[in-house]
């Protein structure tokens, strides 16, 4: 071989072994999202809809990129409870390695798995747990978009008091951090502002038969407002039994449920006349007319030939947050977590995001009220 050839030769290796360089390295500019979501049990259908969420924003952020950067997702099922929820996180962070990690739903679930991911230094962005304990005093690596349970339940009982002019309530609430925790604050609040609590009554997920509580519900006189905490199987039968009995709008009584983010769209359906009145927080409001709320709605519906529900909204946010964040420089937990927490007046689906100092969202425009109306439609009531 000539010194010519020997030299080309070598030349075009070099190049070769440039070009894979590059391939390799551009592949490597992959930001790997954890999603920590129930896939199975009383809580599934926050893991289904999720997914559908997180689906969408992939495929819209995928298209270019965010600063040279593709993002892929690994779904683990942490089953709305502690224990599937830790094995969950470990298997994520061992053998997916994340950059960022999203979920869980159920509060008891998060504050279970905040412990590991603030070991392992990687972020979790949370935007379904409303339990106080996770922010308050929180870690520096768990994030949450959704009012807490203090900022929900201060607002649902002054729009309680002020606005359906209640002044008697009974509170129905499973018995986990979050269905206590919420169950208190608003009692603390109503009670503040003048109104009575006439019973608190909390329940383990075991229970089927509500028709006793119903029956005690009801023989307690005269009923305002019925907040209610809990997830959607038992949350079902519960607005049933309470109608049998005659206590709610559904059944004939005066008594309206109202209630936070527990159940998701298409509650009233399944539920029937029984859900007539019912007045609950959720994190989307289908008739916002923003431009982001308006194109999420119309890339939704394209893509699953369904409306959207606020699950699916809180889900598509908590992507669409992340690529936010790497948009602004972040690229690998240390970074995404810093990003997160300089976060200012993001502007989202389900509202806008600003995180204090323990890594709560302090903006309530995520806080949107909807009142079940005769024919099982929504309405929204505007009150944020």
């Amino acid at each position: 071989m000539t010194r010519t050839l020997r030299t080309l030769c070598t030349s075009v290796a070099a190049i070769g072994l440039l070009t894979i360089g590059a391939v390799a390295q551009a592949q490597d500019k992959t930001i790997k999202i954890g999603a920590l979501f129930p896939m199975s049990g009383p809580g599934s259908y926050f893991g289904t809809q999720d997914k559908q969420g997180v689906e969408l924003a992939l495929e819209q952020i995928n298209q270019t990129g965010v600063n040279g950067y593709k993002f892929a997702v690994h779904y683990e099922d942490s089953a709305c409870s502690p224990l599937p929820a830790t094995q969950a996180a470990k298997r994520l962070i061992e053998q997916f390695k994340p950059d960022v990690i999203i979920g869980e739903e159920c509060s008891d679930a998060t504050l279970a798995v905040m412990p590991i991911v603030e070991q392992a230094k990687v972020p979790l962005l949370n935007a379904g747990s409303s339990s106080i304990k996770i922010t308050q005093p929180g870690n520096p690596w768990t994030f949450r978009i959704m009012p807490n349970e203090v900022m929900q339940g201060i607002n649902l009982a002054e729009n309680a008091y002020r606005r359906m002019n209640a002044r008697r309530a009974v509170l129905l609430f499973e018995n986990t951090n979050a269905g206590i925790g919420n169950a208190q604050v608003f009692k603390e609040n109503f009670t503040r502002l003048g109104g009575k609590v006439l019973a608190e009554i909390g329940f383990g997920r075991d229970v089927n038969d509500f028709t006793a509580i119903a029956t005690r519900v009801a023989g307690l006189g005269e009923v305002d407002v019925i907040p209610t905490y809990t997830l959607e199987g038992q949350g079902l039968k519960i607005t049933q039994a309470l109608a049998q009995a005659g206590v709610t709008k559904g059944g004939g009584g005066n008594a309206i449920q109202i209630g936070t983010i527990w159940l998701p769209f298409g509650f009233e359906q399944k539920a029937g006349k029984a859900a007539l009145g019912y007045i609950r927080i959720v994190q989307f409001d289908p008739t916002d007319a923003r431009p982001v709320a308006r194109n999420f709605v119309s890339a939704f519906k394209a893509k699953y030939n369904t409306e959207p529900t606020h699950l699916n909204a809180h889900a598509y946010d908590q992507i669409m947050l992340i690529a936010d964040v790497v948009k602004r420089g972040g690229k690998d937990p240390e970074t995404i977590r810093e990003g997160l927490a300089a976060t200012k007046n993001y502007s989202g689906v389900t509202g806008s995001v600003e995180f204090d100092k323990n890594n709560q969202n302090v903006k309530m425009d995520t806080i949107h009220y909807m009142e079940t109306k005769p024919d099982m439609s929504w309405v929204s009531l505007k009150w944020n």
